[in-house]
């Protein structure tokens, strides 16, 4: 009996495609996982400092789909990008290097032959004005479907 294949290693290289992109751009972008990274953000006073952006992954944890003679052969996975910048343009800007690692592009997962990546929801940049100073956010939502080779 096959087991399905883990999320984790989908996770770490949704990961390293971003920041893949961000160095060849020579970007100042961050990437964290479920949480602010450290460094990004404002850095000094909220609002008179310069603002780093940054992404915070949000990954889902994969469904297993196959034939009836292997049950577990794909894995469905999907991962979130949140991309935060202190302006409307920096967050498009954002989420513009996510799509370039990550639309239409496989997942380059150890062990794993993936389908390239397809946009499965595509937010608007908006504006939070519940913090101040405000900050903006855009959301982008990608899936693969990953299988042994």
């Amino acid at each position: 009996m096959t087991t399905p294949a883990p999320a984790r290693p989908h996770s770490d290289a949704a990961v390293a495609a971003i920041e893949a992109v961000v160095s060849a751009q020579a970007s100042q972008i961050l990437v964290g996982r479920g949480v602010q990274p450290p460094g990004s953000g404002w850095q000094g006073e909220p609002g008179a400092s310069v603002h780093r952006p940054y992404v915070v992954l949000y990954p889902m944890t994969g469904t297993p789909d196959g034939s009836v003679a292997d049950a577990v052969e794909y894995l469905d996975y999907q991962a979130q990008a949140t991309c935060i910048a202190a302006t409307q343009d920096g967050a498009e800007a954002v989420a513009d290097l996510v799509k370039t690692a990550w639309v239409n592009a496989p997942l380059p997962v150890v062990g794993r032959a993936s389908y390239p990546g397809q946009v499965q929801l595509d937010r608007p940049a908006s504006r939070d004005d519940t913090i101040s100073p405000s900050l903006h956010y855009a959301v982008v939502q990608v899936s693969w479907r990953t299988q042994r080779p």
